[in-house]
């Protein structure tokens, strides 16, 4: 999946958290992070630092690659 944009990630973390069956404030518990804010993050409404989406995606199973565009 191409992510463009902070609400892209955001949604993807949302869909992933869900196919998991993982509640809102297990994974931000998890992420050390306020429920609130992840669910800022997830609806698009927030934005977070590079550390934040990558302790989400690390709890989520989520690998995170850069590729050059082509």
């Amino acid at each position: 999946m191409i992510i463009g944009s902070s609400t892209d990630l955001g949604r993807f973390i949302r869909s992933r958290r869900e196919t998991l069956g993982i509640l809102q404030g297990d994974l931000a518990s998890s992420a050390g992070i306020y429920p609130a804010n992840l669910s800022k993050i997830e609806r698009g409404t927030a934005t977070a630092t590079l550390d934040t989406y990558l302790r989400l995606c690390k709890a989520l199973g989520i690998d995170l690659m850069a590729e050059p565009r082509a």
